[in-house]
């Protein structure tokens, strides 16, 4: 717990300095680097990190397309280009699935695709995030919030917890933990907002319910992310991504939760003046 605990402070440390500079080239460095390590862990966890013409482009995709995002002139450009590049990279998978004589089979294939989409294009979410209105807000919220439910449902669970959750893909997970852990983000979003407007000296208005609701959104989509990670380390039978961060594991194990919350968090920023957190 001690040796989780000091790594998750450094960590912390490290990550704050990006937070606050994330309007400039750190973020999408910090995030193309982020991106490499998990497509890596991912590619591990299938088993095809060896295999080079699969693993070689998946890292090319992982530290270019982070780059890219502030390169296009508009978002639209650049998706197009995403998805133009994510289909010609399933269009090599499947080409050498062809040409491999029975030697890659269609299941690591897909695990491989699969696992590549879901790592980058949630890390490019990450961006995507920050250069909304009031994106260093929103930021804040979809990067801390995830992991303040995750020590909201571990205390709750544990003084209250009775009833399991999904015991088969994460046998220490409860109701009551869940139930904590939304609750909790939704009453810390709502005092995030209220900080924000003293910050700002009532220049930003902040929108409470909205708030409330993104912050209770934000812990349940969070708990899907690790339990998806959880469903994905049983059915390779590994116990960590990696070991990168000391008592965490890898960058996968410490971001499950954040790489399920920032697409949403772009989804919810396109439903017009419903989730206009700030104006």
């Amino acid at each position: 717990m001690l040796k989780r605990t000091l790594t998750g402070i450094v960590f912390i440390v490290i990550i704050l300095p990006v937070y606050f500079f994330s309007d400039t080239i750190i973020l999408p460095v910090a995030v193309s680097a982020l991106s490499l390590i998990g497509t890596y862990e991912m590619l591990k966890c299938i088993g095809t990190e060896k295999i080079r013409r699969i693993s070689l482009p998946a890292y090319a995709l992982a530290v270019a397309m982070p780059q890219l995002v502030r390169l296009f002139s508009s978002r639209h450009s650049f998706l197009a280009t995403y998805m133009m590049l994510m289909f010609a990279y399933l269009m090599l998978l499947l080409a050498l699935g062809v040409f491999s004589h029975g030697q890659l089979d269609v299941e690591k294939i897909a695990a491989s695709f699969m696992g590549v989409l879901y790592v980058v294009t949630a890390f490019i979410c990450m961006i995507l995030v920050r250069d909304r209105d009031f994106g260093i807000y929103i930021f804040f919220m979809a990067m801390f919030g995830p992991w303040g439910s995750d020590v909201a449902a571990y205390f709750t669970g544990r003084f209250l917890g009775r009833h399991k959750l999904i015991p088969d893909i994460s046998p220490k997970k409860t109701v009551e933990g869940c139930i904590g852990g939304i609750i909790f983000d939704g009453i810390a979003a709502v005092t995030f907002g209220f900080i924000v407007s003293l910050i700002d000296s009532g220049i930003t208005e902040v929108h409470y319910g909205a708030l409330f609701v993104a912050g209770m959104i934000i812990s349940v989509v969070s708990q899907v992310g690790d339990l998806i990670a959880s469903y994905i380390k049983r059915k390779y039978n590994i116990k960590d991504y990696g070991n990168l961060l000391p008592g965490h594991g890898g960058i996968l194990d410490r971001f499950d939760s954040v790489l399920c919350v920032m697409p949403v968090m772009v989804m919810l920023g396109e439903i017009p003046r419903v989730f206009d957190f700030f104006a």
